[in-house]
């Protein structure tokens, strides 16, 4: 991980608001609590842009859609295909998740299986990543690394990226 990366990690976990969450909001009330008030929770679906960088520079690679789930109780799952890409490539993401201090801060970590054109196993990707909700809680920032392991879960690459969130109503 790259110092710039490192200062993004760090500087967006430690301006975070020391605010309590006063309430859970259960699974069942999240879609009209987000209707109404607006709960300050990622539970829920959030339709994503990841964008991949280059770790050093900062510099953007083509944009993709995905969709992030996080559950109650701390899982999470995710998809997304990249450009030019087939989905027959990679499996679902899944993983956790769990709030830091403070209301807006949180971290995740999940992984996929990687796949060659025939179906064979290649390995898999890890990506650990540092999220922070707006204060309308309508939004969610994020900044990840990423591992790619072969099939023996050594670390055959890396990458960085950034991805941006709404609630999918």
């Amino acid at each position: 991980m790259t110092l710039r990366t490192q200062a993004l990690l760090v500087a967006l976990a430690v301006g975070s608001i020391a605010t309590p969450l006063s309430s859970v909001v259960s699974a069942r009330d999240t879609h009209s609590a987000m209707s109404d008030a607006g709960p300050r929770t990622v539970v829920g679906v959030w339709q994503t842009v990841v964008t991949p960088r280059n770790c050093q520079t900062g510099a953007p690679f083509p944009s993709l859609h995905g969709v992030f789930t996080f559950n109650e109780g701390g899982t999470m799952s995710e998809y997304g295909i990249g450009p030019g890409s087939s989905p027959a490539l990679r499996s679902p993401g899944h993983g956790v998740w769990r709030r830091e201090p403070g209301w807006q801060d949180h971290s995740f970590t999940f992984m996929f299986y990687r796949y060659d054109g025939t179906g064979a196993l290649l390995g898999s990707q890890k990506i650990t990543a540092v999220l922070r909700l707006d204060e309308s809680g309508t939004r969610i920032d994020t900044i990840s690394t990423i591992a790619m392991l072969d099939i023996d879960g050594n670390v055959i690459g890396g990458g960085c990226a950034t991805a941006v969130g709404t609630p999918f109503e």
